[in-house]
Protein backbone atom coordinates (compact mmCIF):
# COMPACT_ATOMS: atom_id res chain seq x y z
CA UNK A 1 0.00 0.00 0.00
CA UNK A 2 1.33 3.45 -0.87
CA UNK A 3 0.89 6.60 1.18
CA UNK A 4 -1.15 9.59 -0.01
CA UNK A 5 2.12 11.48 -0.48
CA UNK A 6 3.53 8.71 -2.67
CA UNK A 7 0.28 8.57 -4.67
CA UNK A 8 0.48 12.31 -5.33
CA UNK A 9 4.12 12.06 -6.40
CA UNK A 10 3.21 9.26 -8.78
CA UNK A 11 0.30 11.27 -10.21
CA UNK A 12 2.53 14.30 -10.76
CA UNK A 13 5.32 12.20 -12.26
CA UNK A 14 3.00 10.42 -14.68
CA UNK A 15 1.05 13.58 -15.47
CA UNK A 16 4.17 15.49 -16.42
CA UNK A 17 5.09 12.72 -18.85
CA UNK A 18 1.83 13.21 -20.73
CA UNK A 19 1.40 15.97 -23.29
CA UNK A 20 -1.94 16.87 -21.70
CA UNK A 21 -0.15 17.68 -18.45
CA UNK A 22 -1.62 17.86 -14.96
CA UNK A 23 -4.96 19.48 -14.18
CA UNK A 24 -4.37 21.01 -10.76
CA UNK A 25 -8.12 21.52 -10.28
CA UNK A 26 -8.69 17.76 -10.54
CA UNK A 27 -5.92 17.13 -8.01
CA UNK A 28 -7.10 19.91 -5.66
CA UNK A 29 -7.93 17.58 -2.75
CA UNK A 30 -4.64 15.70 -3.10
CA UNK A 31 -2.62 18.92 -3.30
CA UNK A 32 -3.46 20.05 0.24
CA UNK A 33 0.07 19.38 1.47
CA UNK A 34 1.70 20.32 -1.82
CA UNK A 35 2.39 23.98 -2.53
CA UNK A 36 1.35 25.00 -6.02
CA UNK A 37 4.09 27.59 -5.95
CA UNK A 38 6.61 24.78 -6.41
CA UNK A 39 5.78 25.08 -10.10
CA UNK A 40 6.70 28.80 -10.20
CA UNK A 41 10.52 28.44 -10.47
CA UNK A 42 10.09 25.69 -13.07
CA UNK A 43 7.74 27.91 -15.04
CA UNK A 44 10.11 30.91 -14.74
CA UNK A 45 12.99 28.83 -16.08
CA UNK A 46 10.90 27.60 -19.01
CA UNK A 47 10.82 23.95 -17.94
CA UNK A 48 7.05 23.84 -17.48
CA UNK A 49 4.21 25.89 -18.87
CA UNK A 50 0.89 26.70 -17.27
CA UNK A 51 -2.42 27.27 -19.04
CA UNK A 52 -5.05 28.02 -16.42
CA UNK A 53 -5.10 25.04 -14.05
CA UNK A 54 -3.06 22.80 -16.36
CA UNK A 55 0.69 22.43 -15.92
CA UNK A 56 2.76 20.55 -18.49
CA UNK A 57 6.37 20.16 -19.48
CA UNK A 58 7.46 22.73 -22.01
CA UNK A 59 7.66 21.06 -25.41
CA UNK A 60 11.39 21.59 -25.77
CA UNK A 61 12.03 20.01 -22.35
CA UNK A 62 10.15 16.72 -22.74
CA UNK A 63 13.42 14.80 -22.83
CA UNK A 64 14.38 15.94 -19.31
CA UNK A 65 11.15 15.07 -17.53
CA UNK A 66 12.93 13.22 -14.72
CA UNK A 67 15.07 16.25 -13.90
CA UNK A 68 12.00 18.48 -13.81
CA UNK A 69 10.25 16.05 -11.51
CA UNK A 70 13.22 16.00 -9.10
CA UNK A 71 13.17 19.80 -8.91
CA UNK A 72 9.43 19.81 -8.33
CA UNK A 73 9.66 17.40 -5.41
CA UNK A 74 12.42 19.35 -3.56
Amino acid sequence: MISPSQALEEELFLGLRQLAGIDLQVLQADLRGFARDRFTPLESSGLVERAGNVVRLAADHLSISNEVFVELMR
